[in-house]
């Protein structure tokens, strides 16, 4: 070459770099980093960034690499400011081929998102580990948008309640209330600004001496004045062992009525199969407790005779008359299950039995069931409570009432709860902020912790033992598998039933696992697994990876792999692994790498080769866990090999694309389409021009414009013919359309009826809802008829069994209509209301003749059978029917 060609030569490659220029891609970088030469790699970005300081790409693989563990100066911040980077310059890359070289190295803007949140992830786990109200503080303002922010600011809160916890003093909740106002523990803190006061104990041995009286003077002329004294004691328990106990020691017919009455709906909660009578004999005449039970069952509605509500049964029977001149809403609504009714006269409510007998008249609200022969009845005032019986057991208002059983009575009192038995005897002072049954044992908290007692233990109370409250615990809570997972002083432990301890209290995380137990601390964690029995002894490990399938865990740099539901043996040494779904396990060492399958398969990865999980879409879809799926593999030619989740190989060619459909169905596209099954058959051939996604495993075909449907299951294939994507329906039964208009076909693709209809909604499978321009009809598909026209508006009602039930309204009213029984109520009424219940309705169906301003209302049985028939004036119906429904 002459001196001037030489020149020519430069000024032609200057000029080319001017009008060509392109940004450094740091593709050596890129290879020697997926060879695992981090620091080769890391050279070679070095010199990257020299040339060229806008490179994206060489401050993703920073960030890759400042967050690789095998990287001694791993930085999760210096990661973090690298991703940052590489996601700000990013969007200056402009030239197309710049773009592409990138993508090829997988930089672009989903990847860098990606990474980091991985980022945030890893910068996360860190923080945890800290676990102090700076470090969450500094990964807020640092990381300002990552996903584990709410969580990172809610484990802040945490700490600063646990703070303020530890210190215990109104001062520490109201700085912590004061900082974190939206906090989770608010409430808490806030209830533990309260101070306890302890009332005094009763006079000890009251209970004692009323008894020694007795028994030192049997003859004294005091004696019913005592027995009347010892009564509330010995029966305030409110046990059937009490009643027995007492009547045997203390022979008197006073209380035989009262005990009976209330021993009656005791027994009737315990034992709801057996019978009262047979059990128990308190020389009464029981005509009167006979009666009362022949009336408790079924249900009860209300009715207007004679200006009074009476109640009757859903044969229409009248059953109980009273004076009530209005009742409540909820009455009105919902049919009474009760064995009691209420309503007011004036300004005076009363309870009724079903037997007729007034139990309650007084000024209240509402009236609620709560167990054990009590009712609750509500006022503004507060609660009281009340017995079946007519005795009143709480006359004084409380803020709530509840029945934790026969013999604890919960009351709240400023916020606070406390336990009473029925006579009003103290078991507990209002000093709790929560009073529950958990398990077999009573639920005890206040600010200084919860405790479990055994109902014993209070019970002895009556009998002059002291109770000292000892908390055992900050939290509690009952887990799937029957044990207590406890807390105290921010350790955590597991607990037996009988309170003995099954993982002690320690520095540590529980979580119960349908293997056994995962405890995390400070040095690693512990598996204890009801399989691998040694596990516990091998601990801690570093890592542990756990699907269903798989347990993995890792030690000494060094991972294992553990069988949880097949008969594969553990095998260990392998320098990472990684869950592919449920199924999958992509194992590593040294330079190797494979795929293992939930048989034990082993594929050796080539490096020619790029594997792929298929998920199946139907699992995508609904968010099922996918226990079906398939393996790919496929090299730069495109030429694939697909393996089912055995590791079987069932496919393999030349793809432009391979999809899973589902469980059983994968799609495959060459320049034609094609679908193939979970054993490799082919269930269509390369001849359709597309193939669709898997709808309830109805999957479209489409050729030549046209658009056919298959479902390998149902056994459906119909070929393309239609312009629009046929519907499933019901089982065999699809959807269809011709031009505009829909119509009905069966798996062989023979039509079922016309095609007439502008919109079709399932109905039941024989039944569907059409409708035709702005008219609904109930169609019969097999015989291509309308059962019901004219339909201007329609309701599903809630389902009842097999049946399913639509409120219709026509031209000329509305009515009930049954997907198995037809016409239940015919479209004729101004309005029907549905009462009663799912399986047992009872429709209140009104016309309303306006000329004389009169409301007829018919009640109708679930078969559609009139029950009866009334008439009323405005303000008489409207204190009849049901406002809300």
């Amino acid at each position: 070459m002459t001196a001037l060609s030489k020149k020519l030569f430069l000024i032609y490659s200057i000029a080319a770099i001017t009008v060509f220029w392109n940004i450094e891609i740091p593709k050596r970088a890129f290879r020697l980093y997926d060879k695992g030469d981090i620091v080769k790699a890391v050279e070679a970005l070095e010199k990257s960034v020299q040339k060229d300081t806008l490179n994206p790409g060489a401050y993703m693989l920073y960030a890759k690499v400042y967050t690789d563990t095998a990287f001694s100066s791993y930085n999760v911040d210096t990661a973090y400011a690298y991703a940052k980077k590489a996601i700000g310059q990013l969007p200056l890359v402009t030239e197309a081929k710049d773009i592409s070289s990138l993508r090829d190295l997988q930089v672009d803007s989903l990847s860098l998102e990606n990474l980091k949140d991985r980022i945030d992830s890893l910068k996360f786990i860190e923080v945890k580990a800290i676990h102090t109200i700076e470090a969450y503080n500094d990964f807020v303002m640092a990381y300002d948008d990552a996903d584990e922010r709410p969580e990172a600011i809610s484990r802040r809160n945490r700490i600063a309640f646990e703070n303020a916890e530890a210190v215990n003093t109104w001062q520490g909740y109201e700085r912590f209330m004061t900082e974190y106002p939206l906090a989770e523990d608010f409430t808490v803190a806030s209830n533990r600004y309260m101070k306890l006061l302890y009332e005094e104990r009763t006079a000890d041995g009251s209970y004692d001496n009323l008894v020694d009286y007795l028994t030192d003077f049997p003859n004294s002329p005091y004696r019913s004045v005592v027995v009347d004294n010892i009564f509330p004691f010995a029966t305030g328990v409110n046990t059937l062992e009490s009643f027995r106990s007492f009547l045997v020691n203390y022979p008197n017919k006073k209380y035989s009525k009262t005990l009976s009455d209330r021993a009656y709906h005791i027994y009737k909660q315990k034992y709801p199969d057996s019978y009262f009578l047979k059990d128990f004999d308190f020389g009464l005449n029981t005509d009167s407790l006979k009666r009362a039970m022949s009336v408790e069952s079924g249900i009860w509605l209300p009715k207007l005779e004679d200006g009074n509500i009476s109640f009757m049964d859903d044969s229409g029977q009248t059953k109980l008359k009273t004076s009530f001149k209005s009742i409540p809403e909820d009455c009105r609504c919902t049919p009474q299950s009760t064995d009691f009714v209420y309503g007011s006269v004036g300004a005076t409510s009363q309870l009724w039995g079903r037997n007729g007998q007034l139990i309650y008249e007084g000024s209240f609200d509402k009236a609620t069931d709560l167990g054990y022969g009590f009712i609750g009845v509500q006022s503004a005032a507060g609660d009281r409570l009340i017995h079946k019986s007519g005795e009143v057991v709480i006359d004084e208002p409380k803020e709530s009432i509840s029945v934790l059983d026969n013999r604890f009575i919960r009351t709240q009192t400023q916020g606070l709860f406390g336990l009473e038995n029925y006579a009003g005897a103290e078991y507990l002072p209002n000093e709790y902020v929560a009073i529950d049954t958990f398990s077999t044992y009573i639920w005890l908290e206040n600010s200084t912790g919860i405790a479990l007692v055994s109902p014993d233990a209070l019970l002895a109370v009556l009998e002059g033992q002291a109770f000292e409250f000892q908390p055992m615990f900050d939290e509690l809570e009952l887990l799937p598998n029957g044990k207590f997972w406890v807390s105290k002083d921010n350790q955590e432990g597991v607990i037996n039933q009988d309170l003995s301890p099954l993982i002690a209290l320690g520095k540590q995380e529980v979580y119960d696992r349908d293997y056994g137990w995962r405890i995390a601390s400070s040095d690693g964690i512990t598996i204890i697994h009801k399989r691998y029995n040694g596990l516990a002894e091998q601990a801690p490990f570093t890592q542990v990876l756990e699907n269903d399938r798989w347990l993995a865990l890792e030690k000494d740099s060094a991972w294992t792999l553990l069988d949880q539901q097949g008969k594969i043996q553990p095998e260990s040494g392998y320098d990472s692994l990684a869950f592919w779904g449920e199924n999958m396990v992509m194992l590593f060492r040294n330079d190797s790498s494979w795929a293992q399958f939930k048989t034990g398969k082993k594929l050796l990865m080539q490096r020619s080769w790029t594997p792929k999980l298929l998920i199946p879409q139907e699992y995508i879809a609904t968010g099922e866990k996918a226990t079906t799926d398939f393996f790919m593999v496929s090299n730069a030619k495109n030429f694939r090999k697909i393996y089912n989740d055995t590791g079987r190989e069932i496919l393999s060619s030349t793809y432009r694309d391979v999809t899973a459909l589902g469980p059983n169905m994968i799609r495959l596209q060459k320049r034609n389409a094609a679908l193939a099954d979970s054993t490799g058959k082919y269930l269509l051939n390369f001849i359709y021009d597309g193939i669709g996604s898997s709808n309830q495993g109805y999957v479209s075909i489409l050729d030549k414009g046209k658009v056919g449907v298959i479902n390998p299951a149902k056994d459906i294939k119909i070929a393309p013919f239609y312009e629009k994507l046929i519907e499933p329906y019901a089982d065999t039964i699809l959807v269809a359309s011709d031009g505009k208009y829909k119509g009905f076909i069966n798996k062989d693709n023979k039509e079922l009826t016309t095609f007439e209809f502008d919109e079709v909604k399932y109905f039941s499978d024989t039944v569907a809802l059409t409708r035709i321009e702005d008219e609904w009809l109930i169609y019969h598909i097999g015989m291509d008829e309308a059962l019901l026209e004219g339909i201007e508006s329609f309701e599903l009602l809630e389902n009842t069994g097999e049946d399913k039930l639509l409120k219709v309204k026509t031209a000329t009213g509305e009515g009930i209509y049954s997907a198995t029984a037809g016409e239940i109520v015919e479209p004729t009424y101004t309005q029907i209301k549905i009462l009663g219940t799912p399986d047992n309705p009872i429709y209140f169906a009104m016309k309303l003749v306006a000329e004389a301003n009169i409301y007829v209302v018919i009640y109708f049985d679930k078969k559609g059978n009139k029950l009866f028939t009334q008439s009323f004036r405005q303000d008489e119906y409207f204190r009849i029917v049901c406002p809300s429904k």
